[in-house]
């Protein structure tokens, strides 16, 4: 029989190219053994780019085995790929990746492996309950292991109000940080779980670890779901993503995989039997999930400024300007460039996930200069000296207009020559007729004939501003204390509240313009979104008489 001509294509490197492989799928062509024929063949094939198209004349009898060979090939990669396009659309949202953020993929993959070992620890745990209870135990009855069962239920309940009633507010702006502490406590409850056991006569311990364990048990599911929430949330593109979806999502992930853990941990457990074994296995575990866990928040990328955040960007600002910028009044400073403002993933870079709330820490790195907190007035007032009057602090501050008050005290660090600052911020509800005042400011770029781009404008930044001058307050009263300059009459301690007052009204007021150059590097404010203060948080009016009081009451 006549031998017949075909045409592959292949790379430099000598593989087949796909696009070959989609024409051969439909078809293998046969050309007559004509040089006519050739040239034409591979004219056809360089006209659409597959440049180098090699020749290789196969026997008529071998045309059809060749031909099953690469079909079938082909058609088992389209398989493959229908497969994996299967799990995407099962596992991960609709539209993904656009429907998510960048940092989504990583923290998944991270998460997934620290619930695939903390699926087999935890039943590591249920074995040494079960254990405590009297399975196994012919002397144990099932009243008293319901009984065991009711106490521990209460007390894991009445944690599960408790904790949520006192940090349900702060679970958004620490999300971070409370996604890896949960961790850290379920892994203690676990650890209660298997120390259990060890009281077989002694029934008041035994009770005490297991409600010790469910207790912890409960506050980690409080803090878990608060912060997964709160992910979930960063996680959505607002624009192309669903809010639900990633959430189901996620939850179908966390299915999948805590059940391969229980797989798993079904073959391994009953391996695991003697003291040394089962402590082991424990620690692993634990290394395992703490790790993966710390990675998986780590990875993520907030773009909301959160106290801890403000501090790096802040700090990192100021280090980047001129020396004596914090003795100036800063009021003719400049715009500032957004070069000098770290990006969030810059920022994420040096985060601390476990930093202690409320600490005025200069960058990441430096020491902590003292503590802030945002409260009522009443907190700020008693601190006050007592030749200050309440006007004479409002006066400071614009009768309101800068849309909080503060005011701080020191204290020696014992051992140390440093002083400790205490600063105490009241934040002011703004009027709707005060539209104008200086706690707003401009947020993204300004565009020919509008004044208001949307989707930006004007957003409140109060909170922002409460806090930067609490921050740069305490780095001043620190620098002039190591310089011996530093006196406690009210004089002195106006002058330093005034001086830090100008420093951020230059930065956030019409010259400065940091917000726009914050919303240029990446930052969302929108909306005025800023993770420093809960949404519980009060806020003081200030009324000129008492009508306008009750007028205002009344609205």
């Amino acid at each position: 029989m006549a031998s017949q001509v075909f045409l592959e294509e292949r790379d430099a490197n000598g593989n087949f190219s796909k696009a070959y492989y989609d024409s051969y799928d439909h078809d293998v062509v046969g050309i007559p053994h004509s040089s006519a024929g050739l040239e034409k063949k591979r004219d056809s094939f360089d006209a659409k780019g597959f440049a180098g198209a090699k020749i290789i004349e196969v026997s008529a009898d071998d045309r059809t085995r060749r031909g099953q060979y690469y079909v079938g090939k082909r058609r088992s990669t389209s398989r493959l790929l229908r497969v994996l396009q299967l799990l995407i659309s099962v596992f991960l949202p609709t539209g993904y990746p656009d429907s998510v953020t960048s940092d989504y993929i990583d923290y998944q993959i991270y998460d997934s492996i620290q619930a695939f070992a903390s699926s087999i620890s935890t039943l590591l745990g249920n074995r040494a309950i079960l254990t405590s209870v009297g399975v196994g135990d012919k002397n144990a009855t099932s009243t008293s292991a319901l009984f065991i069962t009711v106490v521990q239920e209460t007390f894991g309940r009445l944690a599960t109000i408790t904790f949520a009633w006192r940090f349900g507010s702060m679970l958004e702006q620490e999300c971070k940080k409370f996604r890896f502490s949960a961790d850290l406590v379920v892994n203690a409850g676990i650890i209660c779980d298997c120390l259990s056991p060890y009281f077989p006569g002694n029934r008041s311990g035994k009770i005490f670890f297991l409600c010790c364990s469910a207790v912890l048990k409960a506050i980690c599911g409080v803090m878990a779901n608060g912060s997964k929430a709160a992910l979930t949330q960063h996680f959505t593109n607002s624009q192309k993503g669903s809010i639900a979806d990633v959430a189901a999502k996620d939850s179908s992930q966390e299915t999948v995989i805590s059940l391969l853990g229980l797989l798993a941990g079904s073959v391994l457990v009953p391996y695991i039997n003697t003291n040394k074994e089962i402590w082991t296995m424990l620690i692993i575990l634990i290394t395992i999930h703490l790790f993966t866990n710390y990675r998986a928040v780590s990875s993520v990328v907030m773009d909301t400024l959160n106290r801890h955040r403000t501090n790096i960007v802040f700090a990192q600002l100021m280090d980047s300007m001129s020396p004596g910028m914090m003795e100036s009044d800063f009021l003719n400073q400049p715009p500032v460039l957004p070069s000098v403002i770290l990006t969030p993933r810059q920022v994420s870079n040096q985060e601390r996930i476990l930093e202690q709330d409320g600490v005025l820490r200069w960058g990441n790195r430096g020491a902590i200069m003292g503590i802030a907190t945002i409260g009522t007035f009443s907190a700020v007032r008693r601190i006050l000296p007592p030749g200050m009057s309440i006007q004479d602090l409002l006066s400071i501050f614009g009768h309101g207009s800068a849309g909080y008050v503060l005011w701080y005290e020191t204290t020696r660090v014992r051992g140390r020559s440093s002083v400790h600052v205490t600063v105490r911020i009241a934040l002011i509800e703004r009027s709707d007729d005060d539209s104008q005042t200086s706690d707003l400011a401009y947020y993204g770029p300004k565009s020919s004939g509008i004044d208001t781009p949307p989707p930006y404008g004007h957003v409140d930044t109060r909170e922002v501003r409460a806090w930067v001058h609490a921050l740069y307050l305490a780095r001043h009263v620190r620098a002039l204390h190591n310089g011996s300059g530093e006196s406690n009459s009210i004089t002195s301690a106006r002058d330093n509240v005034i001086r830090t007052l100008h420093l951020v009204d230059g930065l956030f007021g019409p010259t400065g313009r940091v917000i726009e150059a914050l919303g240029i590097r990446g930052w969302d404010l929108t909306g005025g979104r800023t993770m420093i203060v809960s949404w519980s948080m009060p806020r003081m009016r200030i009324c000129d008489s008492l009508r306008e009081h009750d007028e205002k009451g009344k609205a």
